[in-house]
């Protein structure tokens, strides 16, 4: 099942590349520190004679610019294997966390008090629809009766009225059991949210 693409993740992508630059660049730095360090401690164990330090500094110089200018050759492969890197595991990471939440849902779907809410849902949709097809039928069989008679439809309303009345109050009742499954349902839900 393929992942949604979520907008963010290019610019979290672009982040750690920046970081693991960063640090690529701190990692070299310090490396050119200690090589300095080297360089003064040969210098400090060098012949002082003017001609000889300069043949020893001149050496070590050169020696040095030729290490650095190979390692900024291999820089832009570093960085990029770093980038690549931190993409994969983003990429990783980003699956991992949908594929977690993918599991809470299902097993909140599966958990029984989210059925007996779905359930309690459907009687009180069967109900209504019943209440308010019966409501109908009095109502149309009450008209039909005040045609005939003035004293047969004051019993008719009445009859109507109580199963109205009737119909409501098991629609109500039923209503009242679905609100109570969906409330144990969605604390069950919580409840399993970090398992």
């Amino acid at each position: 099942m393929p992942l949604k693409i979520d907008a963010t993740r290019p610019f979290y992508a672009v982040v750690g590349a920046g970081d693991l630059a960063v640090e690529a660049a701190r990692t070299y730095a310090l490396d050119a520190q200690v090589r300095l360090a080297e360089v003064q401690t040969r210098l400090a164990k060098a012949d002082i004679e003017p001609k000889a330090l300069r043949d020893q500094a001149r050496t070590i110089v050169i020696s040095r610019v030729d290490e650095l200018a190979e390692e900024a050759k291999e820089l832009p492969t570093k960085v990029e294997l770093y980038v690549n890197e931190a993409v994969a595991e983003l990429n990783e990471t980003y699956g991992d966390l949908a594929a977690r939440g993918r599991d809470l849902v299902a097993r909140v779907r599966r958990q029984q008090s989210t059925r007996d809410a779905q359930a309690g849902v459907k009687t009180t949709v069967a109900k209504a629809k019943t209440a308010k097809t019966q409501t109908a039928n009095s109502a149309a069989k009450s008209a039909d009766t005040a045609k005939r008679s003035a004293n047969v439809t004051k019993a008719a309303a009445k009859k109507t009225g109580t199963t109205a009345k009737r119909s409501t109050k098991a629609t109500g009742t039923s209503a009242k059991k679905a609100a109570s499954a969906t409330t144990k349902a969605s604390a069950d839900a919580a409840a399993k949210v970090g398992d």
